[in-house]
């Protein structure tokens, strides 16, 4: 596989909705420079962390026991709706209900599109993995940007976030978290 049709295929996993992405939007409360660059920070590493071992390491492993991406699915379905809960509950008098960088490089470490990534996209790039790692820095870059820049525009950006976007970025945590667990049981 060329850069370009990398890039293609890793832009277009990467900007699909999913754990990583709601919890970025969700995050997007009192966003500042700081804070996006935090944000965006912790899921470069989170993905890297998953991604170069597995493409270079783990591959021949991964690939011939897939229980072990059933695996990361139901651990992943569970942090997801820890999260979902966790964010459900009002913040006390003063305190913020925000998702942080801790629980966003947690989501992302357990982000299943980072083995689908580390074992089928990365591997069959041509010019190898350092070329595959930094064009993916690019495009996890630019995806989350837009995640959070979406975030802010639906969830807003003052200190505490209002009950309406609070439960409503729950119910999309919630469905995340069935939808991984349901995909790990089937397969």
């Amino acid at each position: 596989m060329n850069l370009p049709t990398f890039v293609i295929a890793v832009f277009s996993l990467l900007i699909l909705p999913g754990p990583t992405n709601a919890v970025l939007a969700l995050a997007s409360t009192t966003l500042t420079v700081w804070r996006s660059l935090s944000l965006i920070a912790a899921v470069v590493l989170g993905y890297l962390a998953i991604i170069v071992p597995v493409s270079s390491i783990a591959a021949p492993v991964l690939n011939g026991h897939p229980g072990i991406a059933s695996t990361v699915k139901l651990i992943s379905a569970i942090w997801v709706l820890y999260l979902a809960l966790k964010l459900w509950v009002r913040a006390p008098t003063g305190g913020q209900n925000t998702l942080g960088v801790g629980q966003l490089f947690i989501t992302t470490l357990l982000n299943p599109k980072a083995i689908i990534i580390g074992l089928t996209l990365v591997p069959a790039v041509e010019a190898g993995v350092p070329a595959a790692t930094a064009t993916f820095v690019c495009c996890v870059t630019v995806t989350s940007a837009i995640w959070l820049g979406l975030g802010s525009l639906l969830v807003g950006r003052q200190a505490q976030m209002s009950p309406v976007a609070r439960h409503c970025g729950c119910a999309v945590l919630v469905v995340f978290s069935l939808t991984l667990a349901i995909s790990a049981l089937l397969t």
